[in-house]
């Protein structure tokens, strides 16, 4: 901070910075002149603040655009693809992936670690993600890219300080962020914050920045690797403050399977990838996306036969059953099928949505399955670090 300033300047000073950011990011090329035009702001303000963004390395020039009338050409600004970039990870049970993303959220590369189960095993995770980390920071540092921040996606509850707790992966408090930070001192020269998240929470994000749902529409994602979770984000809503969480087990039959939580009629029994896979080839070993999962998948959406036909039909009516509560106390909403959910494909996508068709007071609600990768929680992990910094470039140049 600027502790010459008085705090409501500093304050304003910032607001002027972001205001003068996110108009860049979303209307891009755009003079200086257009700033102050949408912004409100005098061009000598403009001026100031752009040549911080510059100096910054957040934004940079595109040099002057064709000029038919008086005075000198104006030049353009847009986000600087070439700046500070973040590492977005996801954790799951059996892999480690992650992916290097630019200012202009583009995928300058990915990693990949398979294990065959980090279940109660933080250890093992950590060890797996630094190899991943390694793979990372290397292509950065090859591109001479400062790497802003790092952000990790896991399937469970995590608390302010980055403590997990996840049925999926068999921990109870374990301090994730601690751990990962340790590791970092010993792979960069220098401190790269480490912040953890709910993976449900991210992939509903993902969708919203990257699947390419109408803006203006709420949005309900459901889907996971190895269980069913779900988010909901509104329009206009804070992206770090969306609700979400596990879904698979909300109980939708009176006894039925015992679900790995020991609860007898979870979801996961009738829709989670166990189910699905194992109603139909009892010794098929269950996977994620990226460990197999997705071929698998596929395959089960291809099948003629009635067993799998039956299998079908049963995770959209129990899936269906359990959307239409939330539906309701929620209020209409676009739905995508994401995570193990997203290579059955439109068809199950119609199935869900008759199955919500008879359970909701309205018409049925738009239903896909996501277009996006086994690594969109990974993807939108590294989002939350390059958002932050075109939401919040103060914080960035204090640092």
């Amino acid at each position: 901070m600027d502790w010459a300033r008085p705090a409501r300047q500093v304050g304003q000073h910032a607001h002027n910075l972001a205001l003068v950011s996110r108009l860049i990011a979303s209307h891009g090329p755009v003079s200086r002149a257009e700033l102050a035009q949408r912004s409100g702001l005098t061009k000598t303000t403009v001026t100031q603040l752009t040549g911080e963004l510059l100096d910054a390395g957040l934004v940079r020039e595109l040099g002057t655009a064709r000029h038919s009338g008086p005075g000198r050409p104006a030049t353009h600004l847009v986000i600087n693809a070439s700046g500070p970039a973040g590492v977005g990870m996801q954790i799951e049970a059996d892999h480690v992936a992650g992916c290097l993303v630019d200012l202009t959220g583009r995928v300058r590369d990915r990693a990949l670690r398979r294990v065959d189960d980090l279940h109660g095993d933080p250890a093992a995770a950590v060890k797996a993600a630094e190899s991943v980390l390694r793979r990372l920071l290397a292509a950065a540092a090859a591109r001479d890219t400062v790497v802003a921040g790092i952000a990790v996606g896991v399937p469970g509850e995590v608390d302010g300080e980055g403590r997990v707790r996840s049925a999926e992966l068999g921990w109870d408090d374990v301090p994730l962020a601690r751990l990962l930070l340790r590791r970092l001192a010993g792979l960069s020269g220098g401190l790269i914050p480490v912040s953890v998240h709910d993976g449900f929470r991210l992939a509903a994000l993902a969708e919203r920045w990257f699947g390419g749902a109408a803006p203006a529409r709420s949005l309900v994602v459901v889907g996971g690797e190895l269980s069913l979770g779900v988010g909901v984000v509104d329009a206009g809503d804070r992206w770090d403050h969306i609700p979400a969480g596990p879904l698979g087990h909300v109980r939708v039959r009176r006894g039925g399977d015992r679900c790995r939580c020991g609860a007898r009629g979870c979801l996961d029994t009738v829709a989670g990838p166990r189910a699905l896979l194992r109603a139909v080839v009892p010794d098929t070993p269950v996977a994620s996306r990226l460990s197999g999962g997705d071929n698998r998948m596929r395959a089960l959406a291809r099948s003629k036969t009635p067993e799998a036909d039956a299998v079908l039909r049963r995770a959209a009516s129990a899936l269906g059953g359990a959307l239409a509560g939330l539906l309701v106390a929620h209020g209409p909403a676009t739905v995508v099928l994401a995570g193990h959910l997203a290579p059955l494909g439109a068809p199950f996508a119609a199935r869900v949505a008759a199955e919500l068709g008879r359970g909701l007071p309205e018409d049925e609600p738009p239903v896909s399955a996501s277009s996006l990768g086994g690594d969109a929680v990974a993807l939108a992990a590294a989002g939350t670090v390059t958002r932050r910094l075109v939401e919040d470039p103060a914080r960035w140049l204090a640092s």
